[in-house]
């Protein structure tokens, strides 16, 4: 293809422009240019600057019409060689040129300051005759106009001028504008204003009269900080001793502030050491950090309202059931409802040839199988929702097709929950009530706000007559708010670990309540949302008896007990006794549950069986309870229900530790490949930070003391000793076998105590409000230091249901996050890493917050239990990743040196160092600043990895490769440092290759690949869990052959990582040029991005290195591949923006690639 000519002429003439350029700058003399020579040469620099991109056009319009594109591409690379070059040197001589100008200029002379710079432009400061402007206008005049020599008197008259105004103009009005008259004017001005007695009444008489403040905003703070600045500034020019004011302006500044500031600051003095002098830097300190505390709330706050709630998932809604499965669909999309279930036809089962040419006993038979009404044959809904006339011959809910004589025996209500028999009477809808029971079981998972679905209900058979089960009821008196009693009904369940209260009652009674966050899970797993729990009296009607109960607020408990009325004439109930719940036998509301914490305690020894087919008595505090197996003859007849009322208030304990660690590290495992913008602070979290401010200290040693930031008050907690004592007495046990692991764990405890980390309770007599928290310990074999850490379990519930890490504040994360900091790590040309050693223990917890910190332990199991308290913030708490990472922020807020600061605040993860920089002195600087930084809050700082010996000593090598993944809480596979090479691994050890749903999460979620640079073998796990999800399989429940075959296969080439290395850093050394090259691509199953850096140095030396990459599995309903393509692209632009947001080194040029005409435009 002919290349146009026109383009051609254009780029000849660039490249004339180019030649023309680089002869010039051949031509200058650069030790003596002229201020003249200076400003040409800018000018020419910004117009070869702009005349690159016309270049860069003309050229690509040449290169896409041409059939010989290696000529172009070779003259693209003349001109560009040229071009850089010269553009290069141009740069580097104006830089020499200003930097000696600005040597010559070192005597305080400004000339040079002028010769660059067109001095109209300049905003001159105006002056109106006010003493408070005075010393500003003075000095800026003087150094910008009337000590410059480069300008004559006359421009300097026009300048002064000018800067006048109102009074000020006034006294200079009469002189006339001649270059002779400057010097006359500006002494005329100096004389009248430069008055050193008004002027220091004048700044004081400023200070008194600062506007008070009424209102806590940001602005008004720091309109106070800079008027009182201003003019202390001003009168210590004047010679004024302000440094001796300070407790007057203490008092004079404290009359202005508002009501909550002047209380923030007492208080603040209040943290103070008692003999430390309040100076008014002091003040002026608190004032600004008021200041900053209060804008960051104010923005957090303005961006609140526009902050997408990312918890919420576009979650479908869940709906219970039964459909229809086209087991032959091949795209994942919704199968069809109007297939045959018998015949996979394209038509409805009543009108299936096949199923009509069956006897109506067989059609019965199958219609469990097929998942359809009874009724109406359809999928989607059960007989008794069945809008649709029911049997033509018996009027019957069921469709006639599957008519038979038996049914005009049998009472049936609803054909969905009943029962039939054939001549051998065994029941031929056994497969329907497993779809009922399951059924069931959806809609209590699914819809436990509308009903609180803790009773499971199965519709029972009836082909034959079929008794009853009366469950234990009694009256009960409760006692409300102000005293008066209210009579309630209550169920006594001992499958219950909890007491429960209806929302109703609770209202009724009018009791306080407690906040909480927690699950109340029944039959079947059908769970609902606690959210208050109150403390509630109780009576008996018929004894003594009384107890408080910690009940759990609920909207209802269960339907109404019993479900069908029982006939009293036949029991043979003695007229001597007292019953708990005289109206047993009718169906009424539950008003509370009374679980098993209580349920043993009000049974008594008696027991009287009433006769055949009738119920037993139970004696009681409460009465006697009349519950057990009725039969048929005593019931009324109606649809009976199976009710089961087993509840457990779920918590994070040991019997669920395995599935809750799986489904984590699942969901770190899709986190992990999230990039998303960090998120504004909650509520709570702004709270936490400001309870910090308010709090922590620095003790006289250095260490930080701060408090527990509590949302609730500790008197929900209940009795935690029981437990405490109860666990540590089954660790004796269960380390009583391994004799090496006990002396660990004694070891342990022994070096907390000797590091008055923890210290005996001397009281004998341990006090009730103390709350105790159990421990065990974990052992971790791949450790260099501590083989086995005692974890504290504050999660542990005490008796009223409410655990420790309930009551705490969890507060922001304050860190950068782990890519942002690899991602600068992969830049740096000298690198370290080390560790904070026992960082959570090198922070006091205040005295006052100790007795929160409460354990149980012994060396001896023959010794008497000892409390011990926890004196520093401790393992496992829900503040104390949050207290212990502040803390460290805060040493590099208040450090003086910018270049630690920075290294403090945005190169820790956690308790681990990741840092370096390009030059091994500042880099050996770095280290021995930092450190000595940590070490006055007695952080030390210990394992130190660089990839240049220089940089660590052979006493402070941790000899163990750096494992990136073990910065996570969890066990990882994949991403370490291997510093003697500096290169990026990913150690992949043995891997159990069992064949369970559970074993292949186990293994999956474990991959720790944050910069995504395992993205090709990644994305087969993903596409495999997304079929592994399809098949709802159950924990334990095999894989299928397919998914077990793919599954084997992976199993197979993932320990072939192992030999996988990537070099750490990506870009060359001392680059000139450094670019971001961002590829997007979608196929149907899956899409992605990668983003590549290409450096160039001085010396020519080009490197291209893969920084990082993320990918995505596609959607299970269909969507197109432009669409695919276009999500793909949204992928590159997100990383793009996170690695700009993270890196401290720019890219100077930016380029996507994409092969889609549609995400091109």
């Amino acid at each position: 293809m002919p290349e146009d000519k026109e383009q051609i002429r254009k780029r000849a003439s660039y490249k004339g422009q180019i030649t023309a350029f680089s002869n010039y700058l051949n031509s200058l003399k650069v030790s003596s240019l002229a201020a003249t020579e200076v400003n040409e040469l800018q000018l020419r620099i910004s117009r070869i600057e702009s005349m690159y991109e016309r270049y860069d056009e003309v050229q690509l319009s040449i290169e896409c019409n041409t059939d010989n594109i290696d000529a172009q591409i070779s003259e693209r690379t003349d001109f560009e060689s040229l071009y850089f070059k010269s553009l290069s040197l141009a740069k580097r001589i104006l830089a020499d040129c200003i930097k000696l100008d600005d040597v010559s200029s070192d005597g305080g002379s400004h000339s040079g300051n002028h010769k660059f710079v067109k001095l109209p432009t300049i905003q001159l400061p105006k002056f109106n005759g006010s003493y408070d402007n005075w010393l500003e206008f003075h000095d800026t005049f003087m150094s910008l106009i009337h000590s410059n020599d480069e300008i004559d008197d006359i421009n300097k008259f026009h300048y002064l001028r000018a800067s006048l105004e109102g009074p000020a103009a006034v006294v200079i009005q009469s002189i006339e504008f001649s270059a002779a008259n400057y010097t006359v004017a500006w002494t005329i001005l100096c004389d009248r204003y430069d008055n050193k007695r008004l002027l220091i009444q004048n700044h004081v008489t400023a200070l008194f009269n600062i506007a008070p403040i009424n209102k806590e905003l940001s602005v008004n703070l720091k309109r106070l900080i800079d008027q009182i600045n201003k003019n202390l500034r001003a009168l210590e020019s004047l010679g004024e001793p302000t440094k001796q004011w300070d407790t007057l302006l203490i008092h004079i500044i404290t009359q202005k502030l508002d009501a909550k500031t002047y209380r923030e600051w007492e208080e603040s003095k209040g943290r103070l050491e008692k003999d430390t002098p309040i100076t008014f830097d002091i003040f002026l300190m608190f004032l600004k950090n008021r200041a900053d505390l209060i804008e960051t709330l104010e923005m957090s706050n303005s961006g609140a309202t526009n902050r997408l709630n990312s918890s919420i998932k576009y979650a479908p809604k869940v709906k219970a059931m039964v459909s229809v499965r086209d087991t032959g669909n091949k795209n994942g999309s919704a199968f069809s409802a109007k297939l045959c279930p018998k015949c996979k036809g394209d038509h409805k089962l009543s009108s299936c040839p096949q199923f009509l040419g069956l006897s109506n006993d067989v059609r019965l038979q199958l219609l469990p199988e097929y998942k359809v009404c009874f009724n109406c044959l359809n999928s989607g809904h059960y007989a008794n929702h069945c809008k649709k006339p029911g049997c033509k011959i018996c009027h019957r809910k069921h469709n006639t097709l599957v008519h038979v004589a038996d049914y005009q025996s049998k009472p049936i209500t609803d054909i969905n929950t009943s029962n039939t028999s054939s001549g051998n009477n065994k029941p031929v809808m056994q497969g329907h009530f497993e779809q009922t029971n399951s059924s069931t079981g959806s809609q209590l998972s699914s819809n436990s706000n509308a009903h609180l679905s803790l009773s499971a209900k199965v519709g029972t058979a009836s082909c034959s007559e079929q008794g009853d089960v009366l469950l234990s009821t009694a009256l009960i008196k409760v006692i409300g708010k102000i005293g008066c009693p209210y009579i309630a009904r209550a169920i006594l369940d001992s499958g219950s670990n909890a007491c429960l209260i209806t929302e109703e009652l609770y209202q009724r009674l009018g009791l306080p309540a407690q906040n909480v966050n927690q699950s109340v899970v029944g039959i079947n797993n059908a769970s609902a949302h606690i959210k208050k729990i109150c403390k509630v009296s109780i009576k008996s009607l018929n004894d003594n008896f009384s107890s408080n109960l910690h009940c759990f607020v609920l909207p209802s408990i269960t339907q109404n007990v019993p479900t069908r009325y029982v006939n009293l004439s036949n029991l043979k109930i003695p007229s001597n006794i007292s019953l708990a719940d005289p109206n047993f036998h009718s169906p009424a509301p539950v008003d509370m549950l009374i679980g098993a914490d209580v349920f043993w305690d009000l049974i008594g020894t008696q027991r009287l069986k009433l006769g055949d087919g009738q119920p037993i008595l139970c004696e009681t505090s409460l009465g006697w309870l009349v519950s057990g197996p009725i039969d048929y003859r005593y019931v009324k007849k109606g649809v009976n229900f199976i009710k089961c009322n087993f509840t457990r208030i779920f918590q994070d304990e040991a019997s669920k530790d395995l599935d809750e660690d799986i489904q984590k590290q699942l969901v770190r495992f899709w986190h992990l490949e999230e990039v998303s913008p960090a998120s504004l602070y909650s509520n709570e979290e702004k709270l936490c930070e400001e309870h910090f401010l308010k709090n922590t200290t620095r003790l006289a040693n250095g260490r930080f003391c701060v408090r527990i930031p509590l949302k609730h008050n500790p008197d929900v907690l209940g009795d935690s000793w029981s437990r405490a004592k109860k666990c540590l007495l089954s660790l004796e046990r269960r380390l009583a076998g391994q004799s090496q692991v006990y002396e660990m764990y004694k070891e342990f405890m022994s070096e907390y105590e000797s590091l008055s980390h923890m210290e005996k309770c001397e009281n004998d007599n341990l006090p009730r409000k103390m709350h105790f928290i159990p421990h065990h310990g974990v052992l971790r074999e791949s450790s260099a230091t501590t083989k086995l850490r005692v974890v504290f379990n504050a999660s542990s519930p005490t008796s009223s249901g409410v655990s420790l890490n309930n009551i705490q504040m969890v507060g922001p994360v304050v860190q950068d996050d782990l890519l942002s900091i690899l991602l600068r790590f992969r830049l740096h040309k000298y690198v370290l890493t080390a560790d904070v050693e026992k960082m959570y223990r090198q922070i006091v917890i205040h005295p006052d917050d100790r007795y929160l910190q409460q354990i149980v332990w012994r060396d001896n199991p023959s010794e008497q239990l000892q409390a011990y308290q926890l004196n520093t913030v401790t393992y496992d708490t829900s503040s104390a990743p949050f207290l212990a990472t502040r803390c460290l922020q805060q040493l590099g807020l208040e450090c003086t040196d910018d270049k630690v600061a920075q290294v403090i605040i945005h190169d820790f993860y956690v308790d681990d160092l990741l840092t370096g920089g390009d030059d091994i002195n500042e880099v050996t600087d770095l280290r021995r600043k930092v450190t000595s930084t940590l070490a006055s809050a007695h952080m030390v700082l210990r394992k130190w990895k660089s990839n240049e010996s220089q940089l660590v000593s052979e006493n402070d090598i941790s000899p163990l490769d750096l494992n990136i993944g073990g910065f996570e809480p969890t066990k990882t596979l994949g991403l370490g440092w291997q510093s003697h090479t500096d290169q990026l691994c990913f150690p992949i050890g043995g891997l159990f290759s069992g064949r369970t749903k559970r074993d292949m999460l186990s293994v999956i979620s474990q991959i720790f690949d944050p910069l995504g640079l395992l993205s090709p073998c990644v994305i087969k796990m993903k596409m495999l869990l997304q079929q592994l999800w399809l098949l709802k399989l159950s924990w334990d429940e095999q894989l299928t052959p397919e998914i077990s075959k793919m599954w084997a296969e992976i199993i197979v080439d993932l320990p072939k990582l192992n030999t996988l290395r990537i070099p750490r850093r990506v870009i060359c050394d001392s680059p000139s040029l450094f670019e971001f090259h961002i590829f997007s691509d979608a196929s149907e199953r899956a899409y992605g991005a990668c983003l590549y850096v290409r450096s160039v140095n001085d010396q020519g030396e080009v490197l291209i290195q893969l920084l990082m990459a993320k990918s995505r599995v596609a959607p299970l309903k269909p969507i197109t591949i432009p669409r695919l393509e276009l999500c793909g692209a949204l992928v590159g632009a997100r990383l793009y923006q996170k690695v700009v947001a993270s890196l401290r080194q720019q890219a100077k040029r930016t380029f996507f690639w994409t092969d889609s005409s549609i995400v091109l435009g």
